[in-house]
């Protein structure tokens, strides 16, 4: 009798702490970007002075990249809409005017699903979930 109260309460003890370990290490992936940025100046003993011009030098760095991915994004999107159009305009070269016609609706549901979708994704991602594309993981494991 005495072992199995020994046992429940090892038992009770081994998945406590587990749940907890488990708790604590979703959490740091919760921090975000800040993270590993946190990582590089562990251990380092920062004067306060040396906190507050790493911290400066760090944001202003991280700002600079957001302008950068911005300018980035739009300049690709740019060169996929000269890819599009030079695609249609070959196209309209091959296909007949009926095919091009049933060529554009279909494109053009095929935008409105891929609005849609990114809708949803931005909706996934301000209630902090996150949706991975499991078509696209099976073939990637397939490789």
């Amino acid at each position: 009798m005495k072992t199995n109260k020994y046992i429940t309460l090892g038992l009770g003890l081994f998945l406590c702490l587990g749940s907890l370990s488990l708790s604590n290490n979703t959490y740091a992936h919760d921090r975000g970007e800040r993270a590993p940025i946190k990582m590089l100046f562990k251990n380092l003993d920062l004067s306060d002075e040396q906190r507050k011009e790493v911290r400066t030098i760090m944001s202003e760095s991280m700002r600079e990249g957001r302008t950068i991915r911005i300018e980035m994004r739009e300049e690709s999107m740019d060169a996929i809409d000269d890819l599009k159009n030079g695609t249609h305009e070959k196209l309209s070269a091959v296909l007949s005017e009926e095919q091009m016609t049933q060529f554009n609706k279909n494109s053009q549901r095929m935008e409105k699903r891929k609005e849609k979708m990114g809708d949803r994704r931005m909706k996934d991602r301000k209630k902090g979930k996150k949706r991975k594309d499991k078509k696209r993981h099976k073939e990637h494991k397939k490789k």
